[in-house]
């Protein structure tokens, strides 16, 4: 299959769906949320250390040599910039990651081949994925010949 042209809506309220309904129940982060404007996507919740650390990420998305990117832009906990823990926070989704062979991580960047997630999930197909762009309260993805 051949996707020639391709234009996906997607939603904070999918996207909070998706993270209810697939979070691994071992995941310590509570009150996950995700919130989408035109900086990127941002993450925010409660990480549980000695106390309970509340946590916002901003992630800028994008298309790179044909695959789904995410680059950590900004990070701060309890309100304050967090930038020394970047390297730990990518770590972990890259350790995350691994266990799947459509996600990989490069520096402060998530990389996603949707076409292999589509084969292993859904049908094979032929996406050319060309732009994602976020905008206040929505993704929109692009793909086609």
């Amino acid at each position: 299959m051949e996707i020639q042209a391709l234009r996906v809506l997607v939603t904070e309220q999918d996207l909070n769906e998706l993270i209810r309904r697939y979070a691994p129940p071992d995941q310590p982060v509570e009150d996950l949320q995700v919130r989408l404007s035109t900086e990127g996507i941002h993450i925010t919740g409660q990480y549980p250390f000695f106390i309970s650390v509340k946590f916002e990420t901003v992630w800028e998305v994008g298309v790179v040599n044909g695959l789904a990117a995410v680059r950590l832009a900004k990070f701060k906990a309890m309100g304050v910039p967090g930038n020394i823990f970047k390297s730990a926070i990518m770590k972990v989704i890259e350790d995350a990651a691994r266990k799947e062979s459509w996600v990989r991580v490069s520096g402060d960047q998530v990389l996603a081949d949707l076409e292999v997630a589509c084969a292993k999930y859904a049908v094979p197909a032929k996406l050319r994925l060309k732009a994602i762009t976020a905008r206040p309260g929505e993704l929109v993805v692009e793909a086609g010949a």
